[in-house]
C-alpha cells in the first residue's frame, strides 16, 4: 500500500517581499512547444507553436508564479485559436498574477492547401508565422508577421541573356500592426496576397504541364527585389484594419554568392 503524506501548507518564496525595488517588465517561460488548433475564416487547423510568454513583476516581490503561465496556457490551447482568444489571455494572466503587463508570442507553421496551376494536384505549402500580443495597463497591441516563400526571376537575365533567365526562391517577410478596432486578420488571405506579389507562387505538387505554366508565368513576369516590394507595398495599403507594416523582400540568389534584398516600414494610421 502506498502511503499518501498531505502537507497542510507550504512556503510560497515567489510570493515573498523583496527589498531592492527593482522592477522586472517580462519575466515568464519561453520556447514553450504546444500542439494549438489556430481558427481562420474558412476552417481551423491543427499545428505545433513555439511559445513566450511572459508578465510583470512589481517591485517589491521577489518572483511570479511560472507554473500559473504553463496552467493558463494549457487551458487556453483546448479552444481554437485566434489573436483575439490570445489577448483574453493576457488579460487573464494579469489578473491573476496582479501584473501590469503580459505578453505573449506565438510562432508556428501556418498551411496553405495548394493546387497546381494545370492538373489541379494537391499538396500543403508552409509558410512561417508569428503572433505576438501585448496588453500593458489596458492598451493592446497586436502584430502579425509572415515568411512567405515565392519565386523570383530576374529582369535583367531576362533581358540581356538569348534565352533562358536565372530564378530562384525568394521571400516575402512582413510585419502588421493591426489597429485597436481590428479583431483579427484572415491569414490565408495574407499569404495569399504575399505570394501573388513575387513572379510565381510556389507549389508543393507539380506535374509536367504545370512545371512548364509555372516556368513560363515567371518568365513573362520578371521581378527584382526592388519589383516585389513596391509591388507588396501597393497590396498592403489596401489592407484593412492596418496601423503600420514592415515588409522585407529577399531573393536567395542562384548566380551570386549572396542574396539580394529591398526593405521598408509605413504608417497607415497615425498613433
Amino acid at each position: 500500500m502506498i502511503e499518501t503524506r498531505f502537507v497542510v501548507s507550504l512556503p510560497d518564496v515567489a510570493n515573498q517581499e523583496d527589498r531592492r525595488q527593482v522592477p522586472i517588465p517580462r519575466v515568464g517561460v519561453r520556447g514553450v512547444q504546444l500542439p494549438v488548433q489556430i481558427a481562420s475564416e474558412k476552417n481551423v487547423f491543427h499545428t505545433v507553436a513555439s511559445v513566450d510568454f511572459a508578465v510583470s513583476l512589481q517591485h517589491n516581490k521577489k518572483g511570479t508564479h511560472m507554473s500559473r503561465l504553463m496552467q493558463i496556457l494549457d487551458e487556453t490551447a483546448q479552444y481554437p485559436l485566434t489573436l483575439h482568444e490570445l489577448q483574453q489571455m493576457l488579460d487573464r494572466a494579469r489578473n491573476m498574477l496582479d501584473a501590469d503587463r503580459a505578453e505573449v508570442t506565438m510562432r508556428f507553421k501556418y498551411f496553405l492547401r495548394k493546387r497546381a496551376p494545370i492538373t489541379g494536384a494537391t499538396g500543403w505549402l508552409d509558410a512561417d508565422v508569428e503572433w505576438t500580443v501585448t496588453l500593458d495597463n489596458g492598451s493592446v497591441t497586436r502584430l502579425v508577421r509572415v515568411n512567405m516563400p515565392v519565386k523570383s526571376l530576374c529582369p535583367c537575365s531576362k533581358q540581356i541573356a538569348l534565352y533562358g533567365a536565372h530564378n530562384q526562391r525568394a521571400y516575402i517577410r512582413v510585419e502588421l500592426e493591426l489597429l485597436p478596432s481590428t479583431r483579427d486578420l484572415d491569414m490565408e488571405e495574407l499569404c495569399t496576397l504575399l505570394e501573388e506579389q513575387g513572379s510565381s507562387p510556389l507549389y508543393p505538387v507539380l506535374k509536367r504541364p504545370d512545371e512548364k505554366y509555372v516556368t513560363e508565368s515567371a518568365y513573362d513576369n520578371a521581378k527584382f527585389v526592388e519589383d516585389m516590394l513596391r509591388d507588396s507595398v501597393l497590396a498592403l495599403r489596401q489592407l484593412p484594419g492596418i496601423r503600420r507594416f514592415k515588409v522585407e523582400c529577399e531573393s536567395v540568389e542562384s548566380i551570386h554568392n549572396h542574396n539580394a534584398f529591398a526593405a521598408t516600414e509605413e504608417w497607415l494610421s497615425p498613433l
